[in-house]
């Protein structure tokens, strides 16, 4: 998947997948639709997000499966998608990132505080 195409599957998902899960193929399959329809807008050809994916739909429907918490191993897509962003933009590693959304879901702001409270921690390390 091109960086370009991951980061806005990514940033899509984490500010568009509502807060509750659901298992319904055709609330899932409007979601695929409204992402490719955003990624249209935005200049981004679908081939770019396709590329390691191979469906969109099954990483939004793992995503809105496991809002919860509970995302397991295999769907390593979603959590790479979800893991790398985390990582990049709060300034921790890929695996405490991985940790973080293991522990806590999906949802974005709790993710962003959780993983500002694990800078702030290592920082607190570091001075001891």
């Amino acid at each position: 998947m091109s960086t370009r195409g991951a980061d806005f599957l990514d940033r899509w998902m984490a500010e568009h997948l509502p807060e509750t899960g659901t298992d319904n193929p055709a609330a899932i399959s409007d979601l695929t639709d409204q992402v490719m329809e955003a990624a249209y807008r935005e200049d981004i050809a679908v081939s770019e997000i396709y590329e390691e994916v191979g469906s969109v739909f099954e990483v939004i429907a793992a995503a809105m499966q496991h809002r919860d918490g509970s995302l397991p191993e295999a769907d390593i897509v979603a959590l790479d998608l979800f893991a790398c962003r985390l990582s990049h933009e709060s300034n921790i590693s890929k695996e405490q990132a991985q940790d973080l959304i293991k522990r806590f879901g999906t949802d974005w702001e709790t993710l962003l505080n959780e993983a500002h409270f694990v800078k702030e921690l290592e920082g607190r390390l570091r001075q001891e």
